[in-house]
C-alpha cells in the first residue's frame, strides 16, 4: 500500500484504516429458527414464547448492516471483529436443567445456529467484517468439528470463542485434557481462540451484590492467562495465537512477573505436577502468542505495557454497547494515543489486527480515505472541554482529566 506517510495502515492522504477488534452482533431470536433442525423447530417456538412473551427487543444495530456501517462509518472504524451479543436459542438450558444431555444438545444447537447466522450476515460485507465462532465448553470434538468447517466460510475468523469454569467446575478447567481437540483445531485453521469475559460464581443477593460483581468481573477474566501461560497448552500449539478481549492491559504489568515467578518456583522444588512441562518461560510465551482485543484503553494503560503495547493491542471499540467508545471512537483515540509515533498508532488501531484475522488493508484503503480519524487529529492531546458528556464509556468516565492520564 503506497502512502504519503510510507507506513502500512494509513492511507495516501493520512488518514488510519481502524479495525476495530472488538464489536458486537447478533440476530432477533426467532431470526435463528431457519439456522436449527427443522426437528427442533416446534421446541424452538415454544421457548420463545415463553422467554419473550412481550416480543424481541433486540436493538437492530446488532443486525442491521445499513444501519452498522452508517454508524460505524460516522465513528471513523471501517472494519470490525464481531463478537456474539444477544440470546442464542436455547440458551439457558444448560444451566437451568443441570447440565443433562438433552439441555447440553439443545444448548449447541442454539450455538451452532448462531454460527451459521453470523457467517451469514459476515459475508454480505466480507471485506468489513469477521465473525467469532462459539463453541460448547462440555463439546469439545463436536467444538472441533465446528471449528474446521466454520474455516471454510472465509467470515469465521474472528476468533474461536471458550469460556473460562468458575472455580466449582461448572466444566473443565482450560488447561485440562477435555480442550484439546478444541486447541488442536484451532491451531490447524489458523483462527485464533478468544476470551471475552469469564464465567463468575454465584454471588447471592446481599447488599452491595451488583458492585462487588462489577468490582471482581476483571479478576475471573484474568483467570484465562493464568491457565494458557502455565497449562502448556501454548507450548504445545506454537502457532495458535489467544485474544482477551475487554479486560484492559495495566495489569499485565504485575500479573505477568507473578505468574513467571509461579512457574520459577515450582520448577525448582521438581513437582511433577508443576511447571516441568514447560519449555519457555511465561513471558516469552506471553509475547509470542498472547494479544490483546483493548477496547477503549487510556495512555496509562497503553504506557504500562512498555515496549510490548505496540506488539499485543488490538484497538476496539465495542459498538454497539453502552460502555463502548461508539460514537465517541475519535475522542477515545485521542485519549488513548495522543502524542505517540503515527507508526505504533497504526500498528495498534489497524495492522495487528488485519494481520490476525485477514483483513484486506488495500480493500479498505478507499473507505478509510473518506471516513479514517486524521493522522494528525489522533495526535492532539485531548483538554477537559472535549471529553464526550453524553458516553458511559470507561475511556471517558474512570474520572478527570488528570486521573485518565495516569489510570
Amino acid at each position: 500500500m503506497s502512502s504519503t506517510f510510507s507506513i502500512r495502515g494509513i492511507t495516501d492522504n493520512g488518514r488510519y484504516i481502524v479495525v476495530s477488534a472488538d464489536t458486537h452482533g447478533g440476530a432477533p431470536l426467532a431470526d435463528y429458527r431457519p439456522y436449527l433442525p427443522a426437528s427442533l423447530h416446534d421446541d424452538f417456538d415454544a421457548w420463545v414464547a415463553e422467554k419473550l412473551p412481550d416480543g424481541d427487543q433486540t436493538n437492530s444495530n446488532n443486525f442491521d448492516h445499513i444501519q452498522r456501517r452508517t454508524e460505524q462509518f460516522a465513528d471513523g472504524v471501517v472494519a470490525g471483529v464481531v463478537l456474539p451479543n444477544t440470546d442464542t436459542p436455547f440458551a439457558f438450558n444448560v444451566f437451568e436443567r443441570g447440565h443433562d444431555r438433552q439441555a447440553v444438545e439443545l444448548h449447541w444447537e442454539g450455538l451452532k445456529a448462531h454460527n451459521r447466522w453470523m457467517a451469514d450476515h459476515c459475508a454480505e460485507d466480507p471485506d468489513r467484517l469477521r465473525g467469532v465462532l462459539q463453541t460448547s465448553p462440555f463439546l469439545p470434538e463436536e467444538s472441533a468439528a465446528e471449528i474446521r468447517a466454520a474455516a471454510e466460510s472465509g467470515v469465521m475468523t474472528g476468533g474461536v470463542l471458550v469460556k473460562v469454569s468458575t472455580p466449582d467446575g461448572a466444566f473443565p478447567q482450560l488447561y485440562e485434557e477435555h480442550w484439546e481437540p478444541v486447541w488442536a483445531a484451532a491451531a490447524e485453521v489458523g483462527n485464533p481462540i478468544t476470551t471475552h469475559g469469564g464465567n463468575e460464581p454465584v454471588y447471592g443477593a446481599g447488599p452491595g451484590k451488583v458492585a462487588i460483581q462489577l468490582a471482581e468481573v476483571g479478576y475471573w477474566s484474568r483467570r484465562s492467562l493464568t491457565q494458557f501461560l502455565l497449562g502448556g497448552i501454548l507450548d504445545r500449539h506454537r502457532n495458535l495465537k489467544v485474544v482477551l478481549t475487554e479486560q484492559g492491559v495495566s495489569w499485565i504489568n504485575s500479573d505477568l512477573p507473578m505468574i513467571g515467578w509461579f512457574a520459577k518456583q515450582v520448577r525448582l522444588k521438581h513437582d511433577a505436577a508443576g511447571a516441568d512441562h514447560l519449555e519457555r518461560s511465561p513471558r516469552q510465551t506471553f509475547r509470542e502468542q498472547v494479544r490483546f482485543g483493548a477496547s477503549f484503553p487510556s495512555a496509562g494503560e497503553i504506557a504500562s505495557l512498555g515496549d510490548d503495547a505496540v506488539h499485543h493491542i488490538m484497538w476496539g471499540n465495542d459498538y454497539p454497547h453502552n460502555e463502548g467508545t461508539w460514537p465517541h471512537s475519535m475522542e477515545a483515540l485521542r485519549v488513548a494515543f495522543a502524542g505517540r509515533e503515527a507508526a505504533d498508532v497504526a500498528q495498534m488501531v489497524s495492522t495487528n489486527a488485519a494481520d490476525l484475522y485477514g483483513f484486506d488493508l488495500e480493500a479498505l484503503a478507499p473507505l478509510a480515505s473518506e471516513v479514517g480519524p486524521r493522522v494528525e487529529e489522533v495526535a492532539r492531546p485531548i483538554g477537559a472541554e472535549d471529553y464526550p458528556t453524553d458516553s458511559y464509556s470507561p475511556a471517558f468516565t474512570l474520572g478527570s482529566v488528570g486521573m485518565m492520564a495516569n489510570a
